[in-house]
């Protein structure tokens, strides 16, 4: 009876370990598709300065990225919620 437990608390273990796993592909993914998407908006704002032949606005530069990345981590916030509801219980 003992030897059934340990290989049970194994199971356990490695299922643990996988979802973890995946937790960590979702997190990666997500936090990839992030960042680029705002280093592409500072690199939109950047080539559309330089195209029109202005000075580089940085500020405006600054506050695009920040406006994408504020509604960006909210629309990551939304998909972790519907992926993984389990996570957000408390």
């Amino acid at each position: 009876m003992l030897p059934n437990i340990g290989e049970e608390g194994r199971r356990g273990n490695l299922d643990r370990r996988r979802a973890r796993v995946r937790n960590r592909g979702l997190k990666l993914t997500l936090w990839a598709i992030w960042t680029l998407v705002v280093a592409a908006t500072a690199y939109r704002s950047y080539h559309a300065d330089v195209l029109a032949q202005r000075p580089v606005d940085l500020i405006g530069m600054v506050v695009h990225c920040v406006v994408v990345g504020l509604i960006g981590l909210i629309v990551l916030t939304v998909i972790e919620q519907r992926l993984e509801p389990w996570r957000f219980l408390d």
